[in-house]
């Protein structure tokens, strides 16, 4: 039986394509339209996927036009099976011998911010399309651009054109991408199962926890008793009036967070099921972290700051949160963390290297609380 394909925008030249083929190199790859919309419009008509999108980026944040996979999370429309952070790299791509001086730059909108110390070097604007692929179809097609931000790879033996540069992207560059199929498609495989996967809205935060805020994560972590099963939170994603929280880890009910009353006010949503998983996603970034970016790894409280994202990290405990304005998503992470501390306190089991964690910030955390947690600020875009 032939592999099935995988379907994302642009193809297997694109970022995306390019990620996929890294994650799954024995499965063919399809093109599905010239934008990020068209795997919508695809799924729209009746397809059967598996589909591939970014929907994270460590500068950028959340990738606008996927926001419509959130929407299928809260529809019950489709399964995440799988959510993995990969290394972008733009390569700088010109016509062969070309010293023009447009300075416009095309590539995929994205590349502003993610390439914006390199833009600022070669004193160009970024002309934005809609994928990589667009961008270099318009460069050959006679654009009068200095030359194109693409994929690693793409164009590289193209007769007529050379690439003048590697090195492009900001510090800590990665993506992270979600795939997922229809839930008519969807097969549950217990024994591959390692982490589920739920989808939570509620009111937009604010700069502290509100009480029902606090009530449903102390709901979500008292039960913890190792922390091996500790729900996590790996995005926050900022809605009108409202926020989208993914988890992965042990599968979450609605009735063990929420009571009646809650319930029926329908302030907090739970999306029971919305995926599962063969590997954790935090798992994945502590992989890529050690392997690429040590900065994201080496402390014990991180905060990356992006253009317009943040990302809070406590490697120790294998936390990294994904989310929007740093002030709005700060607290929820330093009561999450403050809460494992309880966990642990209480006697919950954890590994040599989390208990020396713990006991390394013990007196602080009984003196102050939440409030001892100091994040190291890394900042790409800063030198």
């Amino acid at each position: 039986m032939s592999p099935v394909s995988i379907f994302c925008p642009g193809g297997s030249e694109s970022q995306t394509g390019t990620a996929v083929k890294k994650r799954y190199s024995e499965i063919s790859i399809e093109k599905c339209g010239e934008n990020i919309k068209a795997v919508a419009d695809h799924f729209e008509l009746g397809g059967q996927g598996p589909y591939v999108v970014p929907i994270w980026n460590s500068h950028q944040g959340e990738v606008k036009a996927a926001e419509y996979v959130w929407d299928y999370i809260q529809a019950a429309r489709i399964k995440v099976i799988d959510i993995w952070p990969e290394r972008i790299d733009f390569w700088f791509i010109r016509r062969t011998g070309s010293s023009s001086s447009y300075r416009k730059i095309g590539s995929v909108s994205v590349a502003g911010t993610q390439c914006s110390a390199f833009l600022v070097r070669q004193n160009a604007e970024l002309i934005s399309c809609a994928l990589t692929t667009v961008a270099h179809d318009q460069y050959r097609n006679g654009a009068l651009w200095d030359g194109v931000l693409v994929a690693p790879g793409q164009g590289e033996h193209e007769a007529g054109y050379e690439v003048a540069e590697k090195n492009t992207a900001n510090p800590n560059n990665f993506t992270s991408f979600i795939k997922f199929i229809p839930v008519k498609e969807f097969r549950l495989d217990a024994l591959t199962v390692k982490s589920w996967v739920t989808g939570v809205t509620m009111p937009s935060f604010s700069t502290s926890l509100g009480e029902m805020e606090q009530s449903f994560f102390e709901e979500l972590l008292s039960p913890i008793t190792d922390l091996i099963d500790i729900p996590k939170l790996i995005f926050v994603l900022k809605r009108t009036a409202r926020v989208g929280l993914l988890f992965e880890g042990a599968q979450l009910h609605a009735t063990d967070l929420l009571d009646v009353e809650e319930e029926a006010a329908g302030d907090i949503s739970i999306y029971e099921n919305a995926g599962v998983m063969e590997n954790l996603y935090t798992n994945e970034l502590q992989d890529l972290f050690t392997r690429e970016f040590p900065d994201l790894q080496n402390e014990d409280f991180i905060l990356h700051r992006g253009v317009s994202s943040c990302l809070f990290a406590c490697p120790p405990l294998g936390l990294y949160t994904h989310g929007y304005e740093i002030e709005t998503v700060e607290p929820v992470v330093r009561f999450y963390i403050s809460k494992l501390f309880q966990c642990w306190d209480d006697g919950a089991k954890c590994t040599k290297a989390q208990t020396d964690f713990f006991q390394r910030h013990k007196d602080a955390w009984e003196e102050r609380g939440s409030s001892f947690i100091q994040f190291k600020i890394i900042d790409p875009t800063s030198n």
